[in-house]
């Protein structure tokens, strides 16, 4: 589509799409009520990891055990000390971290989680390659944390724009094409 101009916006805050300017919005987590529309194009996992050389220093076998260690924050999430873990159908534990460090920027978080700054909770799209070379380490890989949707975000509108609609369809082309091991995670 050589005719179609793009202008991508990057930031974990949430725009205003009522406001006009943008067709189509791309939101990873927990939609709040609202009147846009949005679509689910897929979902993501959450994984609590720390740098490789942190892993070493530490032992933990429940999640009760993690609140004593140094924790990276990212308060681009509404809740971001308070976690919720699952094992099986019967297990649940809520921990409330304890931030050494809070970042607003989910990239400048993996970035002080690699270099050895504590743990912190990161989508797997963001730590797949991480975590494959061996530059993180997933804690309590037995313990699930909430997975989350990966969504696109539309203003309130009868008539969506072609280009838009064509745009959607190759994300979710892509989305599918992703995943542990080259399996579709998408929704």
């Amino acid at each position: 589509y050589p005719a179609c101009r793009v202008e991508l916006t990057l930031g974990d805050e949430t725009i205003d799409l009522a406001s006009g300017g943008m067709d189509v919005a791309i939101r990873v987590g927990w939609l709040a009520d609202s009147s846009l529309q949005a679509r689910r194009i897929g979902t993501f996992r959450q994984f609590m990891v720390c740098g490789a050389d942190f892993a070493g220093r530490f032992t933990a076998g429940e999640p009760q055990e993690l609140a004593r260690l140094p924790f990276v924050a990212n308060l681009a999430l509404r809740e971001p000390l308070l976690w919720q873990f699952s094992r099986g159908e019967a297990e649940h534990e809520a921990v409330r971290m304890q931030a050494t460090i809070a970042i607003d920027a989910t990239p400048a978080v993996l970035a002080a989680v690699r270099a050895g700054a504590g743990l912190s909770v990161l989508p797997d799209f963001l730590v797949r390659d991480e975590l494959a070379a061996g530059r993180l380490v997933q804690i309590l890989p037995e313990w699930r944390l909430p997975s989350g949707g990966i969504y696109t975000v539309y203003p309130a509108a009868r008539f969506r724009p072609p280009k838009v609609t064509r745009f959607v369809e190759m994300l979710v082309a892509a989305e599918q094409k992703t995943g542990p091991a080259g399996e579709g995670r998408g929704g």
